[in-house]
């Protein structure tokens, strides 16, 4: 009954088959897909043994090389050294042969030299004889001719010195004289421009002497009427000061009084105050300025005195210094005349001192010739 019910059921019959079929599907994609995964590995594996056999053979190729390249290396080294021994051989022996035909050279040579050398050296020996024969006469020859010329020239030169000796002894008087004549002019000239000089620094210094006296005058009333006027100013403006500053207080006070009538003691004492204190501040700014214009004043003429005492230190020591020179001048001039005056006439008893006397100067210059030592300049 149960076999018949199902060839009876079409349905469930169908539903086998179908059932069976997807599991007869399932099983043949599994089987291919194990096949594939099969065949790709093969294919991965025949890949790999593909390149290690290259690789293999690459390496067997390279020491098949290897052995040809040490083979051919062997073989060219051999030939090489078979080479170099026949060289070596052939050399050795043309240097036999070369050392032998150039022995042989050289005693033939040394053989044709010596009878040669030996009459060169016997012909060389007669010549030194012979030159040294005509050297002595030739020496002897030129002593006697340069004795000869140096006597000639020794008496030209004692000739000639004389000559120049007389030409300069004239010459040395001739300059002599004109050199004594030259000082004596230059003497007299220098004599007149150091009185022109003296005259000269003697206006000068009365000319800046009276300049420095106005200027210093000039500066000191400036200065005078300068501080006088700050001190009006400085005055004045304290004055206007306070004036202001009272005038203001009153009129604060007046306002406050009016506006305030119940703070006037406090406004008054405030006012008081204030007052008091631009007062204070007025005197001390007024004391302050008369102060420094003081200082001022003060600074002021202590430089200009300082500066007269400068300009006349200076000045005194320019006349000293010119006094000096010229006197020494003087001096010497003196003393060279002195002896000459004394030989062409006496000294008369009752002159003492003579005086020079410059032209338009106001100074008066007396020379003492009666003191042991040289005449000094001192003005009268």
């Amino acid at each position: 009954m149960a076999g018949a019910s199902k060839m009876l059921d079409p349905i469930a019959a169908a539903e086998a088959d179908i059932a069976g079929s997807k599991d007869l599907i399932a099983a043949v994609a599994r089987d291919l897909g194990q096949h594939q995964r099969w065949l790709a590995h093969y294919h991965v594996a025949e890949k790999r043994h593909a390149r290690r056999m290259m690789l293999h053979e690459l390496l067997y190729r390279l020491e098949l090389g290897r052995l040809r390249l040490m083979r051919m290396l062997e073989r060219f080294g051999l030939r090489a050294l078979r080479l170099a021994r026949a060289i070596v051989v052939f050399l050795s022996e043309t240097a036999v042969a070369l050392l032998v035909s150039l022995r042989r050279v050289i005693t033939a040579c040394v053989g044709w030299l010596r009878p040669r050398a030996y009459a060169l050296a016997l012909i060389l020996k007669r010549w030194l004889v012979a030159s040294w024969a005509w050297t002595a006469a030739t020496s002897r020859a030129l002593a006697r001719a340069a004795a000869t010329y140096a006597s000639i020239a020794s008496a030209w030169i004692v000739a000639t010195s004389r000559m120049l000796a007389r030409a300069a002894l004239r010459y040395t008087s001739i300059a002599l004289a004109w050199t004594v004549a030259t000082s004596r002019s230059l003497s007299r000239t220098a004599v007149r421009y150091v009185s022109i000089g003296l005259t000269w620094l003697a206006l000068r210094s009365a000319q800046l002497a009276n300049a420095v006296e106005k200027r210093l005058a000039a500066t000191l009333s400036w200065t005078l009427r300068e501080s006088r006027r700050l001190a009006y100013a400085s005055r004045n403006r304290a004055a206007a000061t306070a004036a202001w500053t009272s005038m203001q207080s009153r009129a604060v006070v007046h306002s406050l009084r009016r506006q305030l009538p119940a703070g006037w003691a406090w406004t008054r004492g405030k006012a008081q105050a204030l007052a008091r204190t631009s007062a204070a501040t007025a005197s001390a700014g007024s004391v302050r300025i008369s102060a420094t214009s003081r200082r001022a004043a003060l600074r002021l003429q202590h430089r200009v005195f300082a500066g007269a005492a400068w300009t006349g230190t200076q000045a005194q020591a320019v006349a000293r210094a010119s006094s000096a020179s010229a006197s020494a001048l003087w001096g010497a001039l003196a003393a060279r005349r002195l002896p000459r005056q004394s030989e062409r006439a006496a000294p008369q008893p009752e002159a003492n001192h003579r005086a020079l006397v410059v032209r338009r100067c106001t100074a008066l210059i007396c020379i003492e010739p009666k003191r042991s030592g040289l005449p000094a300049l001192r003005p009268s």
